[in-house]
């Protein structure tokens, strides 16, 4: 895939800081992990998550089951790996040359 377009972004300062950071400690980047988040978006027809305003904590009973029997309806339909699976597919992702960290 060419990478020929640029996207741009406003964001705060310090949540970029942040970002970066955190993607630096995993091995790639935050524009790395955009890419990531597109491709995903695609292969879901969606957002690749649910966003929420409330913390795990903040969640009620029927709101956790429901998020469960999501993650169950994921597992049986075989939209899960182990860390382990995730891990391999990352290192071989950027040790063919194809993509890098930044």
């Amino acid at each position: 895939m060419s990478m020929d377009a640029t996207v741009q972004i406003r964001i705060d300062g310090e949540l970029k800081a942040q970002v970066e950071s955190l993607y630096r400690s995993l091995g790639t980047s935050f524009a790395e992990a955009v890419r990531i988040f597109a491709q995903q978006s695609l292969l879901e027809g969606g957002m690749p998550f649910r966003p929420m305003l409330k913390s795990w904590d903040e969640l009620t009973r029927e709101e956790i089951n429901e998020k469960l029997s999501r993650s169950e309806a994921d597992i049986a339909c075989g939209r899960v790996c182990t860390q382990e699976e995730l891990d391999s597919r990352m290192r071989e992702r950027f040790s063919n040359g194809r993509h890098k960290a930044i």
